[in-house]
Order: structure tokens, then sequence, then C-alpha cells
């Protein structure tokens, strides 16, 4: 298993060659590849606690954990001023990863010293995060919008050190015109004056326009694709779209890759995560 940043020039290596030469010609951008680990658990109950699959907070020592912990450094650094503190994850279509993946990233800018980060479920349609989690959906997002719930009652439901989570809520009709909303725009300002940085779970944008729609008052929107699933068509439709919208595609990650690591760099990633960790 293993991540790689964008090579520069050359033909692509993915079907994500419309995201890469993109961002190859902002300089701005990057490109993550990302494994991913299967999990075999039974099935979760609210009340259950973090999902196993939140892996830099249930195997911090893990490959993985230490690949989100690069993605982190990447969109803390590699920015210039402003730095992005506000983005949103979607993906083409459904189970590309978007959800666990924004969990784990959550997780790991939580980890730094200091820094205060709240994870939005904002897939107001089939939402993922109160699994993740294992607390209740509702009060969450839709209440807060509609004036059903105020902020600070939302915040105080979830809370893992320094990460806190706004669920969903229950499913309302009209999801776009929530998040659409000037409700939607004053959430924000109050994000921003409480959290260093805001991200959302979104709803895929190949299916719905809630991406788009949100994406506009971001920083920036993170396309995730799996490998071995996702086509090259669909990954250039949803930039493409997320494009348009003004949503501002600063980069990809890709999931469900496996490659081979060799004994004497894992043996030496488990030595080194390992006193890392317990000193």
């Amino acid at each position: 298993m293993s991540w790689a940043k964008t090579k520069r020039g050359g033909k692509p290596r993915t079907g994500l060659g419309k995201v890469r030469e993109y961002l190859q010609e902002k300089k701005s951008g990057i490109v993550e590849e990302i494994s991913s680990l299967t999990y075999v658990t039974k099935p979760r109950m609210p009340g259950d606690g973090l999902d196993p699959r939140v892996v830099s907070r249930s195997d911090p020592q893990s490959h993985i954990a230490e690949q989100y912990r690069s993605i982190r450094t990447n969109l803390s650094s590699l920015f210039p001023e402003p730095k992005p503190r506000a983005f949103l994850f979607t993906s083409a279509l459904r189970g590309e990863g978007k959800s666990v993946t924004s969990a784990n990233l959550g997780a790991v800018f939580a980890d730094e010293m200091n820094k205060k980060v709240v994870l939005v479920d904002a897939d107001m349609r089939k939402p993922s995060q109160q699994k993740i989690v294992g607390i209740e959906k509702s009060p969450g997002l839709s209440e807060i919008l509609s004036g059903l719930a105020e902020l600070d009652d939302v915040l105080g439901r979830v809370k893992f050190g320094n990460l806190s989570v706004i669920l969903s809520g229950e499913l309302p009709t009209k999801p776009s015109e929530l998040l659409g909303s000037e409700r939607m725009e004053d959430l924000l300002v109050r994000l921003k004056e409480t959290f260093d940085y805001i991200i959302f779970d979104i709803a895929p944008i190949l299916a719905v326009t809630d991406a788009g729609v949100l994406g506009k008052m971001l920083d920036g929107s993170i396309l995730v694709v799996r490998a071995g699933k996702t086509q090259a068509v669909d990954v250039e439709r949803a930039y493409s779209l997320l494009l348009e919208a003004n949503a501002n595609p600063i980069g990809s990650i890709l999931t469900g890759v496996v490659t081979y690591i060799p004994y004497y760099l894992y043996r030496y990633r488990h030595m080194y995560s390992h006193n890392y960790y317990t000193t």
C-alpha cells in the first residue's frame, strides 16, 4: 500500500487524467493516492462508539493513518495564504469512500496541537457519519438550517477531543435549497469563528447538485475516487461539474489502492511509529 503525488509532465498514470492535468496547470493542487483497509465488523448500532475504519484514531501507528497525516500536511502547507480552512469531500458516485475519508482527515487535523475541527455531515440524502460516530443523526444540520435547533445544542452532541461532529439531522425534502440558503452562509461564519478547520461530507456530485451549491461558498472541494471502480468518464464529469459550479476542486484522493511495501520499509515504519507513539 502506498501513496504518491502527481508527477509533473508526461502522461497521467490513471484515469484521473483530467483532474491531474487541471491540478498541474494550477501548480498549487496535489493529488494523493491513498490505500484503504477493509474491516470485518459486526453491524453497528447507536452507542457503539467510533467506527474502527477511522484508523487515525483506532490504529494511529498504521501505514494508512500516516498517509492521512501526509494529506493533512499537504493541505496545510502546499497552498499559499490564505490556506484552505473550509472544504468539502464529495465523489462521483456512492461507495467511493468519501465519508470514511472525511472522518479520518477530520481526526488527523484535530490531532494537531490547538487545532479545533468540525466535521459536518452535509449529505442530507443518504448520510453516513451517524454510523461512523455511533450516534443518532438528529438533531443535526437540517434542524439548524431549518431554524429548529441551535448550533450550540447540536455541537455538544458529538465530540472526540478537538474534533466536533455535526450530523445530518432528519432528511429534508429540499436539501439543495437549505445548503444554498442564507442560514448556511450564517452558519459558515459562525463555524469559522469557532474552528480552525471545517470539513463537509456531502452527496456525490453526479447524483445531485449539493456539492456545487455548497462548494462555491468554501475554500475548495476534494474529489474521492475509488481505484478499480470509478470510470474515467465519471471522474471527468464530476471534475467538470465542480469547476462549472465554481467549487474550486483543489485535489483528489484515490482510495482502494493496494501496493507492495518492502519488508525493510514496513519494519522501519513500524519501529519508527511505535517509538513515536509510545514515548
